[in-house]
């Protein structure tokens, strides 16, 4: 009830607020330029405040092809250099691999087999590090100033890597 009452008084001050205490003053004009020469006659309040509509227009709308992109090369050096690491990498794991199953190794990866072939072991890893060359790919072409597209090969290429010193030194050790 009190809220209500509250905004009926504020809601009623409001017209008074706006009202000034002693209207029998002549009103002051403001002047719509800051040129001293307007005088009071040249004021007409019936046009300053009379509503004129605002005429809007569209800007043309035209089609123009944008300028072409300039693309930097997606499989520089650096690529290239990745990408080397990681097939001579996986070569090196699956050839180190096939030298320990000729000499009594067995394969211990349950993708292959206990005694996988070479051309199984070259088709079940080529793919899988074409994908990867592929994700490389892709993220260097979508941002070319950011060096994330190294991780997948590095990474990949490191695990191979290490594959194939175990390997030999499993080797040695027999």
């Amino acid at each position: 009830m009190r809220c209500w009452l509250l905004f009926v008084l504020l809601f009623l001050s409001f017209p008074v607020a706006g009202q000034s205490p002693d209207t029998s003053k002549e009103e002051k004009i403001l002047p719509d330029s800051a040129s001293a020469t307007k005088g009071k006659q040249d004021y007409d309040p019936a046009a300053a405040f009379s509503a004129q509509p605002i005429h809007f227009t569209p800007p043309p709308l035209s089609l123009e092809p944008s300028p072409p992109r300039e693309r930097k090369r997606v499989a520089d050096r650096s690529f290239l250099l990745a990408a080397l690491f990681q097939v001579g990498a996986t070569i090196g794991d699956i050839e180190s691999t096939q030298y320990g199953l000729s000499h009594g190794a067995r394969e211990l990866n349950p993708i292959y087999g206990s005694h996988p072939s070479r051309a199984k072991q070259y088709g079940i890893t080529m793919p899988v590090t074409a994908a990867v060359l592929g994700l490389t790919y892709h993220l260097k072409r979508s941002a070319p100033h950011s060096r994330y597209w190294l991780i997948p090969p590095l990474v990949v290429g490191s695990m191979h890597g290490i594959a194939a010193c175990h390997n030999l030194a499993v080797i040695k050790s027999q």
